[in-house]
């Protein structure tokens, strides 16, 4: 993950009907770990079911650009 320049995560419930997604810091794990590793590990606290699409957030450190409708 490291040699790509990944710090962050975005992390997607992977049940259809469940839209939860959150966005993590990926320090907590090694250097050799691969993001579809990961994916069975998570539990969505919203709808309780397992599984996840997990994708790279390489804007981790970025603030969020205001746009129209943003608060």
């Amino acid at each position: 993950m490291r040699s790509s320049g990944l710090r962050g995560i975005l992390i997607y419930c992977a049940h259809y009907t469940c839209s939860h997604s959150i966005a993590i810091s990926a320090d907590r794990w090694s250097d050799h770990v691969r993001l579809s590793d990961l994916e069975s590990r998570f539990v969505c606290k919203a709808c309780g079911k397992r599984g996840a699409d997990v994708r790279p957030d390489f804007d981790w450190n970025k603030k969020p650009v205001p746009m129209m409708g943003y608060r």
